[in-house]
């Protein structure tokens, strides 16, 4: 395998540059896309070990490789046009995972049969 070192990346006109650490610093370190129905499974995902059904409408989504802190950006994106969908709070985010619940439009947890999720932040 070898290894590309540069100081500045640009597209095929000379334009847009970029530094690695720019790329590195806004390109997601994990997405998943699971089925939250019966027995959850992963259909497709990035940087993703696991999910873990804690109940009706809980989840857990745990990481390959962890975050440096538990300030990254989580965004959970449900299927579903009148139900909303959510992380409980920042507590619920740590290095390794994140645990998320699935609300309908009355707040009531509920399981779904697509839901997917995208991370941000450094590792």
């Amino acid at each position: 395998m070898s290894t590309l070192k540069v100081n500045n990346l640009q597209d095929t006109n000379g334009a847009n540059n970029s530094t690695p650490e720019q790329v590195a610093q806004g390109r997601a370190k994990a997405w998943i896309n699971f089925n939250g129905t019966g027995t959850i499974a992963i259909l497709d995902s990035f940087g993703i070990s696991s999910i873990t059904d804690r109940g009706t409408g809980k989840y857990t989504i745990t990481y390959s490789t962890a975050f440096a802190n538990s300030n990254y950006s989580f965004s959970p994106m449900p299927r579903g046009n009148s139900q909303t969908f959510g992380p409980l709070n920042r507590d619920d985010l740590t290095t390794t995972n994140s645990e998320f619940d699935s609300f309908d439009g009355n707040g009531n947890r509920v399981d779904r049969d697509i839901l997917g999720g995208v991370f941000f932040g450094d590792v």
